[in-house]
């Protein structure tokens, strides 16, 4: 193009050749500009005008710079033309031209002279290409390279790019950071140009790396944990994404790689330690024997077995006759190595499919499934009482002990467990009057509890169809500020008859009677109506149990409460009760993630009384754990329970779960908990549980609470609340 311009441009001093130049420079988008020796202006084309915005008739015999060129530019464009004049040429230059409208475009300018007669230079001739579009488009390529390595280099994970295409070596290193090299014990230069298999337990990019590089090019991004083998042998976990990315135009595979021992020792260690506490929660510390909690899993699984199979089971219960005794006059430790004798002597006596379980104190209860029928049972009976007839030696101290029995078989007795324990705890009861160390059986007659139930029963449904129930509510409180988190919804009865009925006693006649739908779903519709017509900010925590959240209907009735009252899932919290928790595990969890899904939180209450496991954490979709009030009665002097509370707390966070603890009643316990790193509390301390009534006129304003001050050197000194 230049030389064809240049001939053009040289035969316009010929004759006729003038025409043909002038069409030339005319019609080509090519910028053509003719100097002088002195830089002014000969030529100047309809491209250069377009572009600068300057006429021809404005730049002709005018030196060009002043007119185009940045003042920063001025003097290597004038050292350029300079050295063109004496010689050196042709010669290709790159600056920016300044146009009319203060606009800069970036030039590649093609440089040569048209000598005179003599040879000198007569004239330059430079013909310009507007380059600012490729010249940015290459220095943003450049800057994101930039930014590519630095990421790279700098990243805390390894980063490693692989070429998947490499018939030679599957899945090549092509390059790879420090943090990567350092990770898996090698330098750089050992690992660019080997497969990545090198690293592998096995040869894995060999054999399966067709399928994975089709696996990662469909989803785009891919997630998940391996194995890589350490340069010292030893082969450690990793967490890894990979990506497809392309580089100088190949196809290349990122990969971010984290080790992930320290995180899997902390998995480890936290499983262990929730193992421990699932033991813990579910035996009795000072006898190793199943407690109250695993005996009724143990019992409900046995009543179901025995109806399907047509057969009975029993259910014993002892209580040592003057046990107070001992403690009195030996002292505490002899009284509980006669405990831990007898829970041996028990357990030596019935057969491995049976359970001792202790109740607490002197209680104990035998589950013995398979019996047939009140003889096996009462001969059972007898057989313990005749284990616990010969002296306990305690440390050369003979301690004699004797045992009253109660003796429930079912059928024909209760087929709950509950009940059925309590039928045995009655004929127990029946056995003290009548002398102790006795065995009696359930009766009938002994049931006037029975007939108490069943009329308070009564009373329950007529509240439930007539009003008769209400709701306080508690506040929940951030420990630090003292700001309101949210309100717990607490029903409460006062029947006309029986005046108060407390919750811990209509509560679960509600589950065995199958009245706690209703029940649950008038809490529920009480609850939101009263959240809307408060317009609360916060969520109000509902209380419900598996029972009701393994109804196929749950999760609708739950959304067409919220729509109703103009609430959103956020406004409202699920509080599940850990005892009934993992009942229907698999169907809990489908619920649960339904109601997740439209906003709704979702806590697991009474955390820490002993039923639920890490894997009911795992499974399901919690926002919160609940840690119950039997967990803090000493928490202000025992360090213990603050050893076992922090770590529950911490549990809780290891699952991104938010902690809150219950039943906080003194300011010892709300410094202590805000210390171990409690965030939230309820208790008697920071409000008592009252009616809308009570906390309506507080809502635009502080609760009325009166929380302690930080303890010395736990923050900075000031009050929770003004």
């Amino acid at each position: 193009m230049l030389n064809r311009l240049t001939a053009a441009i040289a035969s316009a001093t010929q004759p006729g050749g003038a025409g043909l130049a002038e069409a030339v420079l005319s019609i080509t988008d090519t910028l053509v500009v003719v100097l002088d020796p002195q830089g002014r202006v000969v030529r100047f084309n309809p491209a250069a005008e377009r572009l600068s915005g300057f006429s021809f008739e404005e730049v002709c015999g005018q030196v060009l710079w002043p007119f185009v060129l940045p003042e920063p530019e001025v003097a290597g464009v004038v050292q350029a033309f300079e050295s063109l004049t004496a010689g050196d040429y042709p010669n290709r230059h790159e600056n920016h031209w300044q146009t009319r409208s203060g606009e800069w475009r970036y030039i590649l300018w093609s440089n040569t002279a048209l000598l005179d007669a003599r040879g000198r230079v007569a004239l330059v001739v430079a013909t310009g290409v507007d380059v600012t579009r490729e010249r940015e488009a290459r220095q943003a390529l450049q800057e994101s390279e930039d930014r590519f390595r630095a990421l790279f280099e700098q990243s805390a994970d390894g980063v490693v790019l692989l070429d998947p295409h490499d018939p030679e070596v599957p899945w090549r290193i092509v390059d790879c950071n420090e943090a990567f090299c350092r990770m898996n014990g090698y330098a750089r230069d050992e690992l660019v140009g080997q497969s990545v298999d090198l690293l592998h337990p096995y040869p894995m990019m060999a054999e399966e790396g067709g399928e994975l590089f089709a696996w990662i090019r469909e989803e785009g991004q891919v997630h998940g944990e391996g194995s890589h083998l350490h340069r010292d042998g030893t082969v450690f976990p990793i967490e890894s994404a990979s990506s497809v990315v392309k580089v100088g135009g190949r196809e290349l595979i990122l990969g971010q790689d984290r080790d992930i021992r320290d995180r899997k020792r902390t998995e480890e260690q936290l499983r262990a330690l929730a193992a421990q506490l699932a033991h813990d929660s579910q035996h009795d510390a000072l006898t190793g024997l199943p407690n109250r909690t695993l005996l009724l899993d143990r019992l409900q699984v046995e009543l179901r077995r025995a109806a399907r199979d047509g057969r009975a089971l029993a259910v014993i219960h002892l209580n040592l006759d003057g046990f107070r005794r001992v403690n009195d006059t030996l002292g505490h430790g002899v009284g509980d190595a006669v405990l831990r004798e007898v829970a041996r002597r028990l357990q030596e006596d019935v057969r491995p499919a049976d359970t001792v379980a202790r109740l607490g104190g002197d209680e104990f209860m035998v589950l013995i499934p398979d019996v047939g029928g009140r003889p096996e049972a009462g001969g059972v009976a007898r057989r313990l009482q005749a284990a616990l007839a010969q002296p306990i030696d305690v440390d050369g101290q003979p301690v004699n002990v004797r045992g009253s029995m109660g003796v429930a078989v079912s059928p024909p007795d209760s087929s709950l467990p509950a009940n059925l324990l309590r039928q045995a705890d009655l004929a127990m009861t029946q056995a003290k009057r009548e002398g102790k160390n006795g065995v009696q059986f359930f009766q009938k007659s002994l049931d006037a509890a029975v007939h108490g139930q069943l009329h308070l029963e009564a009373r329950l449904r007529a509240a439930l169809d007539a009003g008769g129930l209400h709701l306080h509510y508690q506040p929940q409180v951030d420990t630090t500020t003292g700001a309101l988190l949210g309100f717990e919804a607490l029903v409460r009865w006062t029947d006309t008859q029986l005046g108060l009925v407390s919750p811990a006693r209509f509560i679960p006649l509600a589950e065995e009677a199958g009245l706690i739908g209703d029940l649950g779903e008038w809490v529920l519709n009480e609850a939101c109506r009263q959240a809307a017509e408060w317009g609360l900010r916060v969520p109000v925590a509902v209380n419900v149990s598996a029972l009701e959240v393994a109804q196929e209907d749950f999760t609708q009735r739950v959304h067409a409460t919220l729509r109703r009252h103009g609430l959103d899932g956020g406004q409202l919290k699920l509080e599940v009760t850990e005892r009934l928790s993992v009942q229907d595990l698999q169907r809990a969890a489908r619920q649960l993630a339904q109601l997740h899904g439209l906003g709704v939180q979702l806590s697991l209450d009474d955390f820490g009384t002993g039923q639920s496991s890490v894997s009911t954490l795992l499974q399901l979709p919690l926002n919160e754990l609940k840690l119950d009030r039997s967990l803090i009665t000493g928490v202000a002097e025992s360090p213990i329970e603050q050893r076992v509370v922090s770590a529950l707390i911490s549990l809780g966070r290891s699952l991104n779960l938010t902690v809150i603890v219950e039943g906080v009643e003194t300011p010892e316990q709300l410094r202590v908990l805000r210390d171990l790193g409690c965030g939230a509390v309820q208790g008697y301390l920071t409000g008592r549980p009252g009616p809308a009534s009570m906390w309506t006129p507080h809502l635009n304003g502080p609760l009325p609470l009166n929380l302690p001050e930080r303890s010395a050197g736990a923050g900075d000194g000031e009050p929770l609340l003004n």
